[in-house]
């Protein structure tokens, strides 16, 4: 066989993985996990049941790969606005910003990883998907951590302030935020006026982290740049 052929061989394979993933991307997103079939993936990439089971063993296999893809995603967007930034506070409203961004970008990848933590879809997982997809999301929260940790370390934050906890209400925050932009009907809002409750929300927990905080910075450096991120 000439050797020409197993490079098309794979590139074909690759482009049915892709086809399935952005096919049940799609469904898990609109029916939710419980609701979406196999037979449904496979019928709208264009390939057998029979196909779909060549490249995920299961529909928990899928759905777990259709998250790790989007938290991948996340992850290039979250990793490239930290190191554009200038200083640990413009890092965090980057981020914070990034977050929100790529979610309205890819809804669907957005609305399949927030299912996660809905119990009634957590019900059908296993946990060890629940814990690779939590491990992964914790990874973040510990960085943006770090972040907080450089602000209280220069005084610029309050020495009281919890770091972990503060990233944690800055995911949660953004995460409510982007499900009330992605209504249809949105009524509470002009969906025009999404931006500037997006750039307030993580001004206003910015200043709420400084409360408190000493006038000065401590040292020259203010310590050290978070590191650890993924």
């Amino acid at each position: 066989m000439p050797t020409k052929e197993i490079p098309r061989r794979e590139a074909k394979k690759q482009e049915r993985r892709s086809a399935v993933l952005a096919a049940a991307e799609e469904l898990f997103s609109e029916k939710g996990y419980r609701n979406t079939t196999i037979q449904e993936v496979a019928e709208k990439a264009g390939l057998s049941k029979g196909g779909v089971y060549l490249y995920f063993k299961s529909k928990e296999e899928l759905y777990l790969s259709v998250c790790l893809m989007g938290l991948a995603g996340y992850g290039e967007r979250l990793t490239r606005a930290y190191d554009e930034a200038a200083d640990f506070e413009e890092r965090i409203r980057a981020v914070y910003l990034a977050y929100i961004e790529y979610a309205l970008e890819e809804p669907a990848l957005f609305r399949v990883l927030r299912d996660t933590f809905i119990e009634q879809v957590r019900h059908n997982l296993s946990q060890t998907t629940i814990e690779r997809i939590e491990r992964y999301i914790k990874g973040w929260l510990e960085n943006g951590a770090g972040m907080v940790r450089e602000g209280m370390e220069r005084g610029a934050f309050s020495p009281q302030l919890d770091p972990y906890a503060f990233s944690l209400m800055c995911w949660r925050l953004a995460t409510s935020l982007v499900e009330l932009a992605l209504l249809d009907d949105l009524v509470v809002i002009d969906p025009s006026g999404m931006d500037h409750v997006f750039s307030s929300s993580i001004d206003l927990l910015i200043q709420g982290a400084k409360n408190g905080a000493s006038s000065s910075p401590k040292g020259k450096n203010g310590g050290e740049r978070s590191k650890g991120r993924r």
